[in-house]
C-alpha cells in the first residue's frame, strides 16, 4: 500500500512516526545518523504542508524528550532549534508556494538564528561554554580512538603523547573555525531537508519547487567584498597580535573560498554546457581539480571574480 492510498488520518501517522523513527535512529547510526540528525524533520514539513501546524507539535514534544534523554540539555537544545524552526519555515514558505530560492536562502537564516539562539541559552541558562559539548566530543572521540589503539599494543608512550598533542592542536582549530562549522551545519540541514522533503512529496504526488540548474548558480558580490576585508584582517590581526580579528577573518576567509569555489565550479559547468562537453570528461575535470590545491585555489578565486564581473553574461553576448 502506497501512501497515495492511505487515509488523511493514516498519512499524518505515518509522518509522524518517520519522523520519530529518524530521530531514534540518528544518535546511534555512525555515519548516517549525522544525516539524520540534520533532516529527521522532513516529514514534519510534510505534515505542516498537508495538515497544518498542529499536528507537527506531537513529532517534536516526542523527539525533544528522546533526545535530552540521550544526548543531554544542550544537544537537545542545539538540535532542536538547528532544525526545528527550519521545518515550521519551510511548511510555511510551502504552503504560500514560495520559490525554492527562497526557501531555501530563508531556510539558511532561520537556521543560523536557531544556532545562535541555543548558544546564547547555553551561556545564560545553563552558565557553560556554548563550546564545550562539541569540543567535549571532539576530545572523547580522539581519546576513544587513542585508547582502542592502545589497548593492541601499537601506540608506545611516545606515541601516546603525539596523539595528546594532536588533541590539543585539533581542539584548538575546531575552536577557531566553530563560526564555520555552525554556518556549514545550518546550510546541511537546509538542503537536506529541502531535499529529504522533496523526495517525501514526489512519494505522495505532489511536487517541490525546484532550484535553478547548478549552472546557473550564483552567489551575491558581497562574497567577493568578504574574501578581501578578510585578507586584510588576516594581515592586521597576525601582525598586530589581534586574536579576535584574526579569527573571524579566518572564519570570513574560509567561508567566502567556499562560496567561491561553489560558483567557480558553476561557472565551469556553464562553460561545459557552452562547449558541449560530455559528462564523463566534466566529472574527470573535477576529480583533477580535487585532487590538486593550485586548481582548487583557481576555481575559487575564478568563482569569486565571477561575482563581480558575470562571465556568464559575457559567454552569451559573445553568442
Amino acid at each position: 500500500m502506497t501512501m497515495r492510498q492511505i487515509s488523511p488520518g493514516q498519512e499524518r501517522w505515518a509522518l509522524l512516526i518517520m519522523a520519530f523513527l529518524f530521530a531514534l535512529a540518528a544518535p546511534f547510526l555512525p555515519v548516517l545518523g549525522v544525516v539524520l540528525l540534520l533532516a529527521w524533520t522532513a516529514p514534519l514539513v510534510v505534515l505542516i504542508l498537508r495538515h497544518g501546524y498542529g499536528y507537527a507539535l506531537p513529532g517534536v514534544l516526542a523527539a525533544g524528550g528522546f533526545y535530552y534523554a540521550v544526548l543531554g540539555a544542550a544537544g537537545a537544545l542545539h538540535t532542536l532549534f538547528l532544525v526545528v524552526p527550519l521545518a515550521f519555515f519551510l511548511g510555511f514558505g510551502l504552503r504560500r508556494q514560495w520559490t525554492a530560492v527562497r526557501l531555501v536562502k530563508g531556510g539558511l537564516a532561520v537556521s543560523l538564528l536557531g544556532t545562535i539562539v541555543s548558544l546564547s541559552l547555553l551561556a545564560l541558562i545553563f552558565g557553560i561554554d556554548p563550546l564545550a559539548p562539541f569540543l567535549d566530543a571532539v576530545r572523547e572521540s580522539y581519546q576513544s580512538f587513542g585508547s582502542a589503539v592502545q589497548s593492541e599494543g601499537n601506540l608506545s608512550p611516545a606515541k601516546a603523547q603525539a596523539v595528546e598533542k594532536q588533541i590539543a592542536s585539533l581542539i584548538e582549530m575546531v575552536s577557531l573555525l566553530a563560526p564555520t562549522i555552525f554556518i556549514v551545519e545550518a546550510v546541511l540541514a537546509v538542503l537536506l531537508n529541502f531535499f529529504a522533503v522533496g523526495l517525501l512529496l514526489s512519494r505522495i504526488g505532489e511536487r517541490m519547487p525546484a532550484l535553478p540548474p547548478f549552472r546557473e548558480w550564483r552567489f551575491s558580490v558581497y562574497f567577493l567584498f568578504l574574501f578581501g576585508f578578510s585578507l586584510v584582517g588576516l594581515y592586521w590581526g597576525g601582525t598586530r597580535h589581534i586574536e579576535l580579528l584574526y579569527e573571524a577573518s579566518l572564519n570570513g576567509d574560509i567561508i567566502a573560498t567556499f562560496a567561491g569555489l561553489i560558483q567557480g565550479f558553476s561557472l565551469l559547468w556553464y562553460v561545459a554546457d557552452h562547449w558541449r562537453v560530455g559528462r564523463f570528461w566534466r566529472w574527470v575535470l573535477v576529480a583533477f581539480a580535487v585532487l590538486s590545491a593550485f586548481m582548487m585555489q583557481l576555481i575559487a578565486f575564478t568563482g569569486l571574480f565571477d561575482m563581480y564581473f558575470d562571465y556568464r553574461r559575457r559567454f552569451s553576448r559573445r553568442r
